[in-house]
């Protein structure tokens, strides 16, 4: 059997793991026979495991603890291991107006991960259009597709509905990461909402809706409640909709994606309108097994024309589902990973004429990533230094509070305890002495 030892950050415990784990990992790798050997461990990487694997597996955004990555590369290559690197999206070439662009959340990321796609023994990659990204870094890159998870997934069974005249859900699932493909629609929604209000519902599972449906009573919101896929799909599979939508700027970070919707959808027994980019074009047969969609117009009259008609969503759900039986399913595609690690141990673990050519450009990025890895440990550290002064500056600041709470608490015991003799008797009878004793002193 063959050994994978498997460098990610998508596992969020010792047994779950995020989409991106389980999709690209966990799953093919179990279903293939391959034994997977976990390289970290509560968020801590483990480099000494490189030695257990036969294949050591490097994916996604994982270089960015570059100084774990380097070692475990050094051991990998000391001990003979060739080095897979997994992708499954073009994160070199995320769009401008790209949440995760927005926050910065891979920019540290991205030289260490354009170090490791040089380096790797084999690249893989879900699309042949993230492919045709990556050939011109390294040649050795193999498509290794998304597909159905039936061990994780079950087919619903599709019913007609028993009147054209009943509400139609119309859903929309994703992460906050697709804020701007969702909002892209929200003419065409808020029209569905206007010319069907009482038959449309909309809802939005993860993603929150668009701040203009918001305030529409027939728009509900789902938040996910956990980022473990295992956990996704047994709560995405009692959900219920009527037609779903996956709309996708077209860029080219879009069209490197997967149909993973296609997927997830029809689970469900749900018809889906896609737009007409990569990775749907590959996918659906439009009219036969779901609706494309390129312009806003053909995405309000998709819609209408599914909201109208049952018998047509009736059969483009069952012949997604047959499509999906037939081309997509997991447990009949695993063996693809297997075949991929076995191909790798045979062959050289490098092309030298490559390995020449890529020499002096690798030597260059490590250079630079490690000054940019110093810099950033620097400035981790003196944020650190700079939350640790201002927690001791909260705590002091707290503490002054405290000693004015108490400054007001002694003063009002003494504001009652001027009353109490104000008030009593003994205060009131003396009060002509008083008066005389001052205007003895004045005189």
């Amino acid at each position: 059997m063959i050994k994978a030892v498997c460098y990610t950050l998508s596992y969020l415990n010792e047994t779950d793991v995020d989409p991106m784990g389980h999709l690209r990992l966990v799953s093919p790798l179990t279903q293939a026979g391959v034994e997977l050997i976990q390289g970290v461990s509560n968020g801590r990487a483990i480099p000494e495991n490189v030695l257990k694997g036969d294949v050591v597996v490097i994916q996604r955004h994982f270089p960015s603890l570059y100084n774990q990555y380097r070692e475990i590369v050094e051991l990998a290559r000391q001990g003979g291991k060739p080095i897979v690197y997994e992708i499954d999206d073009w994160l070199l070439g995320l769009p401008e107006e790209h949440p995760d662009r927005l926050h910065r959340f891979y920019t540290p990321s991205l030289l260490p991960i354009l170090e490791a796609i040089i380096e790797a023994d084999l690249v893989t990659v879900p699309t042949e259009a993230l492919r045709a990204q990556i050939i011109p870094l390294n040649s050795r890159v193999l498509v290794l597709p998304n597909y159905f998870d039936d061990t994780l997934w079950q087919f619903r069974e599709i019913s007609h509905p028993i009147s054209e005249n009943d509400q139609v859900i119309i859903g929309y699932m994703g992460t906050p990461s697709h804020r701007p493909d969702i909002d892209s629609l929200t003419p065409v929604l808020m029209e569905m909402l206007h010319r069907y209000p009482a038959r449309v519902q909309l809802y939005f599972w993860g993603i929150e809706p668009p701040s203009l449906l918001q305030s529409f009573s027939q728009v509900k919101y789902f938040p996910w409640h956990s980022y473990c896929y295992r956990e996704f799909a047994e709560y995405f599979q009692k959900q219920n909709a009527d037609i779903c939508i996956a709309p996708l700027a077209d860029n080219p970070f879009n069209r490197c994606k997967s149909p993973l919707k296609f997927f997830e959808y029809s689970a469900l027994g749900v018809p889906s309108i896609f737009s007409a980019i990569e990775p749907y074009i590959n996918t659906i047969e439009d009219g036969v097994n779901g609706l494309l969609a390129r312009t806003i117009e053909d995405w309000r009259v998709s819609l209408m024309r599914l909201i109208e008609d049952s018998n047509l969503r009736f059969h483009l759900a069952r012949n997604a589902q047959d499509s999906i039986r037939e081309k997509w399913l997991l447990s009949k595609s695993a063996h693809q990973w297997k075949q991929a690690y076995e191909m790798l141990l045979v062959e050289k673990l490098n092309d030298q004429n490559n390995l020449k050519h890529q020499s002096s450009i690798q030597s260059f990025i490590q250079s630079v990533n490690v000054q940019l890895f110093d810099l950033l440990q620097h400035q981790t550290q003196t944020i650190n230094s700079q939350r640790m002064q201002l927690s001791n500056y909260e705590q002091e600041l707290e503490n002054y509070k405290q000693e004015i709470e108490n400054y007001k608490q002694e003063i009002e015991n003494y504001k009652q305890e001027v009353i109490s003799y104000v008030m009593s008797r003994s205060w009131r009878y003396t009060r002509p002495l008083r008066k005389l004793s001052r205007f003895l002193r004045i005189g």
